[in-house]
């Protein structure tokens, strides 16, 4: 199996710097959004390319290894705006792609997320977003208060809810996925999907074509619609021959008409019940709530997540506290340790709410 990519970068129509930075090198591949006044923004990026790169040299075994990793830069951004005046405030989104080997020599593909940056998959005909962007308009989005198409012209939809660099610690997202054969990703900043519906993006990803094509065309599309903000776009194929670009269009079968209109008519029953299970497994997956601990650490954060873990699909988080499990008694610490689950975000909310209360009334 190998790697193909095409990687570029672009400053818009209308603004005079770019603060996006960007990573496609062996094994990792990266898309930072920087954002902070004068030149902070494009500082941040650049940091979070440059460590990211250190790590990719001393190679990724895992998510939760990728995670580490992204932790300690936000760290390091933190201290920087921290300490320097020029700086203060810089931050920026990240969406990392990484080709992970653990100690069994066994390859996944790990993807990370935090901010509006986003990363998309097409496989197998389907073409779907992997992150959840951290932002103002997804929360709205989640609570179906607005609609997809709505989100992309919202007057908020730049406000991020999550970004490296602005508080001292941060949560990342994290995705397991299998390395499949002919699989395409797309890992991009804002300023094209702010430009670029969805069903146009996966237009141009579906072309058996050069992934640096498929880069070329997606940022000149961003620009033709406005190019209002920097543009950055990365294309990666998985292949079994680098040399054959990904194609989704499938080869043309012998037979007759009566034999095309029978395997038409068992494709769509096939298709039906495919789409059927997939929207039920989808709604499984993504019902329910739960608080839990981000990790094992002592100073662990208390976090409402949303779903349920399947193979490479993890539970979301939903909303974030300033409790840690430091701050809670033996008995309280307890209940987050079993996990305790609710039938709706404002419940979950409401439970970890109760807990403040608890812990505020009983300060001395």
């Amino acid at each position: 199996m190998q790697i193909k990519f095409g990687a570029k970068s672009d400053t818009g129509t209308l603004r005079v710097q770019n603060e996006d930075s960007f990573l496609a090198k062996d094994k990792m591949f990266v898309v930072a959004d920087g954002m902070g006044g004068h030149n902070a923004g494009e500082v941040a990026s650049a940091m979070a390319i440059k460590m990211l790169d250190d790590a990719r040299i001393n190679g990724i075994t895992d998510a939760a290894h990728l995670a580490t990793m992204i932790e300690q830069i936000n760290t390091t951004i933190f201290q920087a705006s921290a300490n320097q005046t020029d700086q203060s405030g810089m931050g920026t989104t990240l969406t990392v792609l990484a080709v992970t080997t653990n100690e069994k020599n066994e390859a996944a593909l790990a993807i990370a997320n935090i901010g509006d940056s986003r990363t998309y998959v097409l496989r197998g005909g389907e073409f779907k977003q992997v992150s959840v962007d951290h932002s103002y308009v997804q929360e709205l989005l989640s609570e179906g208060l607005i609609t997809k198409e709505e989100a992309r012209t919202h007057v908020r939809r730049n406000i991020v809810t999550r970004a490296l660099g602005i508080e001292p610690k941060v949560a990342v997202d994290t995705w397991t996925m299998p390395i499949v054969d002919r699989d395409r990703y797309l890992l991009c900043s804002d300023g094209l999907v702010d430009e670029v519906a969805d069903d146009l993006i996966e237009k141009c990803l579906r072309q058996k074509v050069d992934p640096q094509q498929v880069a070329d065309e997606l940022v000149a599309l961003a620009n033709q619609n406005g190019g209002r903000d920097n543009i950055t776009v990365i294309v990666v194929d998985v292949l079994a021959d680098a040399s054959d670009p990904v194609s989704i269009t499938k080869p043309k079968r012998p037979g007759g008409r009566k034999s095309l209109v029978k395997r038409l008519a068992i494709g769509i029953a096939i298709a039906g019940a495919f789409t059927i299970a997939t929207t039920l497994l989808a709604s499984y997956l993504r019902s329910g709530y739960f608080v839990a601990y981000e990790n094992s650490k002592s100073d662990a954060r208390v976090l409402v997540y949303r779903g349920k873990n399947f193979l490479w699909i993890n539970p979301t988080i939903e909303a974030d506290s300033t409790l840690t499990r430091k701050d809670l008694s033996s008995a309280l610490s307890k209940e987050i340790l079993a996990k305790p689950g609710f039938s709706s975000s404002s419940d979950a909310r409401d439970y970890v709410n109760q807990i403040r209360d608890v812990i505020e009334a009983t300060k001395p």
